[in-house]
């Protein structure tokens, strides 16, 4: 005798399977969802490190570029390097090559790199105008607007001594040398969070003593 077994699904096996369901369902969300998040800080993280690499990138190649330039003020002969905690200003040979105005066009720029609300800051202007360490005049263009602070020191190796030390400040009026490196500290805002960029520390190699 053959058994009929036809008898469709009961009301606690269809509980369970749609249960069974639901639970496929949600995994697959979550799965889904973490995948997204995952995607979302790797691209976060992507951007961070692109933004670090062009700031990194812009202010090493201005740096190194930094030229001894000197000339007489108030009876004076001075170099043409202003080294303060939270700005620098140097005469440099990195120039932009597309660039079409008389300040590139000099073979020589004076450029100035400080921080205000507005972010990370330069400001170029002719290399041999007597008004430079006013701080007036030239064209002024922002780095990166998420810049909270930047902070400069200056190590000072003189010519008598195999070692020197960092310093925050290279007055010209002081100085008749350059410093050997500059050490560059930015912190800027990461979506709310305060966070530093790694510490660039430039070499100088071009050196001109004033008598």
């Amino acid at each position: 005798m053959k058994l009929n077994n036809d008898r469709g699904l009961t009301i606690v096996e269809l509980i369970l399977a749609m249960s069974f369901s639901i639970v496929v369902v949600v995994i697959l969300f979550g799965a889904l969802r973490l995948a997204y998040k995952s995607q979302e800080k790797g691209i976060s993280k992507t951007d961070a490190q692109q933004k670090v690499r062009i700031i990194s990138d812009r202010i090493t190649w201005l740096i190194r570029g930094v030229y001894p330039y000197s000339r007489i003020l108030s009876g004076k002969e001075r170099l043409y390097f202003q080294g303060k905690s939270d700005s620098l200003g140097f005469v440099t040979t990195s120039l932009d090559k597309d660039a079409a105005g008389p300040i590139e066009k000099a073979g020589l720029k004076w450029v100035r790199l400080y921080h205000d609300r507005e972010g990370l800051k330069a400001n170029e202007n002719i290399f041999f105008s007597e008004d430079t360490f006013e701080e007036k005049g030239g064209k002024t263009y922002t780095l990166d607007q998420s810049v909270r602070k930047v902070s400069f020191a200056y190590y000072d190796l003189p010519e008598d001594k195999k070692t020197g030390e960092w310093v925050t400040e290279w007055d010209p009026e002081d100085k008749t040398y350059l410093p050997s490196a500059v050490r560059v500290t930015i912190l800027y805002d990461d979506k709310g969070q305060e966070t530093a960029m790694p510490e660039m520390v430039v070499s100088i190699h071009t050196q001109k003593k004033l008598p």
